[in-house]
């Protein structure tokens, strides 16, 4: 099951790099109307989430560039930003450097309890498992709002 597990994260996470190659500096940062955040901030997010979600919870080291909180957590909008985000390639980078650490961080680790339980909504997520999982459907929402932007970028 383990295998199924990381098979599914490192698919999930490449369909997302695959949304990302249109991603371009010129249509990172439109927010079209009815969308609270940009095609960056969903990238910055999802890596940001990640590295919250897997790596703090399992208190393994996180690596969360200077400034990624302050524009990519959740409850953050790219309105409210005052620096310069980091370039798209940035984050595709990260986000596919991601995808390996995850891998060679957790294999034959998914049941290993997390230190303290996470709560996710209604749900109490109890091992590392579990939380990738949960992080999984994360990002496979946000691959659904990508593709909403792009749209919606399209449209106008």
């Amino acid at each position: 099951m383990e295998k199924s597990i990381l098979k599914q994260y490192d698919i999930t996470r490449s369909f997302l790099l695959m949304g990302a190659e249109k991603i371009t500096e010129e249509n990172a940062d439109i927010i079209p109307n009815g969308y609270p955040n940009s095609l960056r901030w969903q990238l910055g997010h999802v890596y940001v989430s990640l590295e919250f979600f897997a790596f703090r919870l399992a208190r393994e080291d996180v690596h969360i560039p200077e400034g990624y909180n302050e524009m990519f957590a959740r409850g953050t909008s790219p309105e409210d930003w005052t620096t310069e985000p980091p370039k798209v390639e940035e984050l595709k980078k990260l986000l596919s450097e991601q995808k390996d650490r995850l891998s060679n961080t957790f294999e034959g680790r998914l049941d290993e309890e997390l230190s303290e339980p996470f709560q996710a909504g209604p749900f109490q997520l109890d091992t590392i498992g579990e939380v990738i999982l949960f992080a999984l459907h994360h990002e496979s929402e946000h691959i659904g709002v990508i593709k909403g932007l792009k749209c919606g970028i399209k449209g106008q």
